[in-house]
């Protein structure tokens, strides 16, 4: 099974799992306030356990730190471009801010480490490309710049100090200590079959399987289908450069020997993937049009299905 199957298997599978979750919301199986429970867990268990078990059996990888500043840079020029459009048709302050946050920002962790896991089922190398990828390309940048963007162009009285708290958050955060243990076990001399080790990351890899699950109920939980009222034409910028734009970049930029078929594929996967759920709640912390935010999320969650496998058929 080539790569390009997979990828559209792995994409229908994620998203028949969120349709299951709308039907289970819908009967009231499930309710929408349960969509802060599974993120919680998500973000603080199944998500740090997915990092920390790939991360600690493997070789640290210098290299892939060129492809999170690859992410790194697709990202600023993302924002930049939507700064600049914004500014150019006249959208107010809290529209551009809004479309700063959604075209820039994608659910690299949240929604790659399960589709990865789905095109490279048992690689435990793609896994940690995709880590280092999401958590040094685009969590620094979306902890740090997210809440900055959403209190400078949203109307908040929230003081500057919860910029600090945002970024005090991320290196305090369960993602963050599994990321620097990971890297810490992978550097020194343990025996990786002796009992103890093994139980460990054995214990942690079947922690980590119910991520996908639980992504799958998150996301299914968050998305409302509303009514679109005069945004047409920012959904068209947030699709052209969340969607297009921005994987685009990334086959350019990585279109050199130093990056490996698989490097290349997972950059392109991760920067094609729709707008990250935590620029809705940094929007809706500082007011910077979070109803734009989260129907920006919905959509280009739902047209990702296609976009993610038709662009990655053109390119690969």
């Amino acid at each position: 099974m080539n790569e390009s199957t997979s990828l559209l298997e792995g994409v229908s599978v994620i998203i028949a799992m969120i349709f299951l979750t709308i039907v289970l919301k819908k009967y009231r199986i499930l309710k929408k306030e349960d969509s802060k429970f599974f993120a919680n867990i998500v973000l603080k268990v199944t998500l740090p356990a997915i990092i920390f078990s790939t991360l600690a059996v493997n070789t640290f990888n210098a290299d892939f730190l060129f492809m999170a500043l690859i992410m790194a840079l697709i990202e600023l020029a993302i924002l930049a471009l939507a700064w600049l459009i914004g500014t150019m048709l006249k959208f107010n302050s809290g529209e551009k801010g809004a479309l700063m946050l959604v075209s820039a920002f994608g659910m690299t962790s949240m929604l790659g480490y399960p589709l990865i896991q789905q095109i490279f089922p048992g690689n435990s190398i793609a896994i940690e490309e995709a880590v280092v990828t999401s958590e040094f390309g685009v969590g620094l940048l979306l902890f740090i710049l997210g809440p900055l963007i959403a209190m400078i162009y949203g109307d908040s009285t929230v003081k500057g100090n919860a910029i600090s708290h945002s970024i005090k958050q991320f290196f305090t955060s369960p993602i963050f200590f599994a990321l620097v243990l990971g890297f810490g076990m992978s550097f020194l001399p343990i025996n990786q079959t002796s009992f103890a080790f093994k139980t460990a990351t054995n214990f942690l890899s079947i922690v980590g399987a119910a991520n996908f699950l639980l992504v799958g109920f998150t996301i299914g939980l968050i998305i409302e289908f509303k009514k679109m009222n005069h945004v047409y034409l920012f959904m068209g910028i947030v699709v052209l450069l969340k969607l297009i734009l921005k994987p685009i970049l990334a086959v350019v930029l990585t279109n050199s020997p130093e990056f490996t078929g698989m490097m290349r594929e997972i950059v392109f996967i991760e920067t094609a993937l729709p707008s990250a759920i935590l620029t809705a709640v940094f929007a809706k912390q500082y007011n910077c049009r979070p109803d734009l935010v989260s129907m920006a999320i919905m959509i280009t969650l739902v047209l990702s299905i296609l976009t993610v496998s038709g662009l990655f058929l053109v390119f690969f």
